[in-house]
């Protein structure tokens, strides 16, 4: 707007000098021409500050905007929230009825006791019981080879003798035998007689008491029992060729045994069983040697660690069934304002469908794209001013984001622009207007840019400056421009007459007059 007033000024001190020199020009002839200083206006080149900026446009965007979604499904049985608000991270906004749980909980907790107690038997006994496998198994190693030197000792030995024992008892049987079929010598003839006649006498008194005894049983006297023994008492007494059958009958089977006992010594049957008590020393030793092995593999560690992993697994699944218990408390992920509730107190929850949602605006962010060109210009915590339609004053933020990449249909990056906004001043959607200074420099010279003339063919900027009441032209170098005012790198100093009005019309070296308002 000061530019604007600055050329219509111009205008019309141009327009006051033409009619001054048009008045001129109808003096009466004969009259000599007078020389009519030129009117200008003009301002003091000045040394301060100025910045390069940024002009741009975005919006206004919450820090952090977040739906907030149930773990687990159920009955909201607790709401502490209502829109509108303010919560912190962490606090508790609704609880799911968690009941069953609990329960699930309880029970990996017992399952994870029991773990615990497996693992702790494991480190205390599983070595013991590895070396009381080899103790048990030398043992029967020390027994099987005590049998086999048993066998190797004692097997022939008793085939032999059982073959003197069966060969003895067939001879003592056959002479036995035919003692019984050759008769008696004298003195055992007497004896026999004096036997026989003792025998007569008993058979006498047998029969008759066989006779009395009949005769009392006829008459039921005695009983039957009794009758019967009498009689088989009579019938004992009486001299039974059995005796030679029976003793032909041992005779026969001493021979069997002999055979036996022949055929097993031709066999060498003690060498099987030296064979069957030598595998069992084998077996013995392979048995002790494994459980040796296992020792020196230290095979109760894999026991341990296989108790371990089990205890492991007991503790996680411990752990998901404490959080899924934890997530049936819905707290609060960040510090901010409800902005909208979804669902109400007695409503079935779903992990599908959010509650509510919260946002965060204590601080907010402008969010604008910045072309490719310009990208180099800028850096993070660089100071930027955002301006809103419903705030009189601009706010002043940091660069908090530049996208590392850009939006390949609009060769744009987008940069965001973190604004504290305690008293909530600035609302999500807003329209911003963003400035960002880009370079500043101190302690330059600077004018209005209206004062600068401009020859784009020769690529030329040149300014009037006022000397002795005429108007020099010089030629200028532009540094940064900051809206209506520029910097001249050289062709000025400070406190120098630029003209801002009249110079477009100024001839180098005409006189001018300054008429400032």
């Amino acid at each position: 707007m000061k530019a604007f007033l600055l050329c219509v000024k111009g205008i019309m001190l141009l327009l006051i000098g033409s009619v001054v020199l048009f008045a001129c020009s109808q003096k009466q002839e004969g009259t000599t021409e007078t020389v009519t200083a030129k009117a200008v206006e003009v301002v003091r080149a000045s040394v301060g500050e100025i910045r390069s900026e940024l002009q741009l446009s975005g919006t206004i965007e919450a820090r952090s905007q977040v739906l907030v979604f149930p773990m687990v499904a159920g009955k909201i049985i607790q709401m502490n929230i209502d829109e509108g608000s303010r919560v912190k991270k962490g606090d508790v906004l609704a609880v799911i009825e968690h009941e069953e749980l609990e329960l699930q909980r309880d029970q990996a907790k017992a399952a994870h006791r029991a773990a615990e107690t497996a693992h702790e038997q494991a480190k205390q006994l599983a070595e013991i019981r590895v070396m009381t496998q080899i103790a048990q198994v030398r043992s029967q190693l020390q027994s099987a080879e005590v049998a086999l030197q048993q066998v190797r000792d004692l097997a022939r030995l008793r085939t032999t003798t059982q073959i003197d024992q069966a060969q003895a008892g067939l001879a003592s049987l056959q002479a036995n035998l035919e003692k019984l079929k050759r008769g008696a010598r004298d003195e055992d003839r007497k004896q026999a007689e004096a036997a026989v006649n003792q025998a007569e006498a008993n058979l006498l008194n047998a029969v008759s008491d066989f006779e009395r005894l009949k005769n009392l049983y006829g008459s039921g006297a005695i009983s039957k029992q009794s009758f019967e023994a009498a009689q088989t008492q009579l019938i004992d007494n009486g001299a039974r060729e059995e005796d030679i059958r029976a003793m032909e009958a041992q005779v026969r089977q001493a021979e069997a045994s002999l055979v036996l006992a022949q055929a097993q010594a031709e066999t060498v049957s003690w060498e099987k069983e030296e064979a069957l008590a030598q595998a069992q020393v084998d077996a013995a030793r392979a048995a002790l040697q494994s459980a040796a092995a296992l020792a020196g593999a230290k095979s109760w560690e894999a026991e341990i660690i296989s108790a371990e992993t089990a205890m492991a697994q007991a503790k996680a699944a411990l752990d998901l069934a404490q959080k899924r218990l934890n997530d049936a408390t819905i707290t609060a992920p960040i510090s901010g304002i409800v902005s909208i509730r979804h669902i109400d107190l007695g409503a079935m929850a779903s992990p599908t469908s959010p509650m509510l949602e919260i946002v965060d605006m204590d601080t907010v962010k402008a969010t604008v794209s910045i072309i490719e060109s310009d990208l180099s210009k800028l850096n993070r915590n660089d100071i930027a001013y955002v301006s809103v339609d419903a705030l009189p004053e601009p706010m002043t933020g940091k660069i908090s984001l530049i996208s590392p990449t850009l939006e390949r249909s609009s060769r744009s990056a987008k940069v965001e622009i973190a604004v504290e906004n305690r008293d909530l001043k600035l609302k999500p959607g807003m329209f911003a207007k963003v400035r960002v200074p880009v370079e500043i420099r101190e302690n330059v010279v600077l004018i209005p840019r209206a004062a600068v003339i401009e020859d784009t063919e020769k690529g030329l900027r040149t300014v009037f400056v006022v000397e002795n009441n005429r108007g020099k032209r010089r030629q200028v170098n532009f540094g940064l421009s900051q809206g209506s005012v520029v910097e001249i790198s050289n062709g000025l100093g400070e406190g120098d007459l630029v003209v801002v009005a009249g110079q477009h019309t100024l001839k180098d070296g005409e006189a001018v007059t300054v008429v400032n308002p």
